[in-house]
């Protein structure tokens, strides 16, 4: 398993929210009601690629926050029934996957790649990016997988 290290700078996702579990099929629901929606969000800094964000993840209750959205530049108004969330900046693992491996490549992150790196894993969300690469429909099309490292003192 092979990660870059980027910087990524701060900043904000707007669009809907559910509180989930590790590849509930609540996640693909959410986005089918989330991209016929993506018009109504105002300022989009990258028009052509949205975003699935996890935080507020509860270890006991095996539970996050998932958020499928967009950035923006700017948050003049809120659509209804969708949140803002600002990501900080922050140093991050990139792996590429595609849907059917997400969970596969999940678990390797934490479990293999994570404690073999010298790294930790870092606050804040991690997130998911879809650019122009990715095509739902086709289960062989990849993404991003963005998590938060530090180094440990």
């Amino acid at each position: 398993m092979q990660a870059q290290f980027v910087t990524w700078p701060a900043f904000t996702i707007v669009g809907m929210v559910l509180r989930a579990t590790p590849m509930t099929p609540e996640i693909p629901k959410l986005w089918d009601r989330f991209f016929p929606r993506i018009d109504e969000i105002a300022h989009l800094s990258e028009p052509d690629v949205s975003y699935g964000v996890i935080d507020h993840y509860d270890p006991e209750a095996h539970q996050f926050d998932y958020m499928a959205g967009c950035a923006v530049t700017t948050v003049d108004a809120l659509p209804t029934g969708m949140q803002r969330w600002d990501v900080p900046a922050n140093t991050y693992a990139v792996f590429s996957t595609t849907l059917p491996l997400l969970g596969q490549v999940m678990e390797q992150i934490y479990n293999t790649w994570l404690p073999a790196s010298g790294h930790r894993r870092g606050a804040g969300p991690y997130f998911e990016r879809y650019d122009e690469r990715f095509n739902p429909a086709d289960p062989t099309s990849t993404f991003a997988i963005y998590i938060p490292i530090e180094k440990p003192a």
